[in-house]
């Protein structure tokens, strides 16, 4: 028998969680699933400090069952189609699940090959990503010993608007500390017009990390 919730929520990261746990708060009668097929969770905004090497990867990552609130179903399966028009999910293992209302809160797959050049740059020890492999960007800040020293920051919508310029502010604060502040230039590149929206914080971020 094909199994119908009121609530259904396509992925088990911090948002779905987040938001299977408030509706269950406020109405605990609720109906609610969760499609998610990783047993761990990663709480991802600790990776930055991962990257600064201030923070330990094992901390990040939990057993999934263990956050999924009580009284919500989890569904350990992959969310394969969305069927909008008939209110189904159709999954890799379970089949199709009806719903009420859905909420898509799903991760993403990382496609290196769309960007030229990226997957080979991350293979020499000096490009670095800490939404790929956090543990590998504290591994080039390790090996870093002067230069420039550039961090992007896209237009395109992120999981928090800070991080590339927080990971950044880490980075210079180690590099100092390892006497290598009069050898370094720390810059960010970004697709904006400025660091911050508020031109009072601008002027001194601009200063002292110049936009290249």
């Amino acid at each position: 028998m094909e199994k119908h919730f009121q609530i259904l929520i396509i992925g088990g990261g911090t948002g779905g969680i987040m938001v299977a746990a408030q509706l269950k708060n406020k109405q605990p009668g609720l109906s609610i699933a969760i499609i998610e097929p990783s047993e761990k969770h990663y709480y991802q905004p600790a990776f930055t400090l991962v990257g600064a090497g201030t923070y330990k990867m094992e901390k990040t990552i939990r057993e999934e069952a263990s956050l999924i609130p009580s009284g919500v179903e989890w569904i350990k399966d992959k969310a394969t189609i969305l069927r909008p028009e008939e209110n189904k999910v159709e999954t890799e293992k379970c089949g199709s699940i009806g719903y009420d209302y859905l909420i898509v809160a799903a991760g993403l797959v990382y496609d290196l090959s769309l960007i030229a050049g990226l997957e080979e740059a991350l293979a020499k020890g000096v490009v670095c990503s800490n939404y790929i492999d956090p543990e590998y960007t504290w591994k080039c800040l390790q090996g870093f010993k002067g230069g420039n020293a550039i961090f992007t920051q896209p237009t395109t919508p992120i999981k928090c608007g800070g991080a590339p310029q927080k990971i950044m502010y880490l980075a210079a604060d180690y590099f100092k500390r390892k006497g290598l502040d009069k050898k370094n230039k720390c810059g960010v590149c970004h697709a904006g017009f400025s660091h911050f929206r508020r031109k009072g914080y601008c002027r001194n971020t601009h200063e002292s990390y110049p936009s290249v």
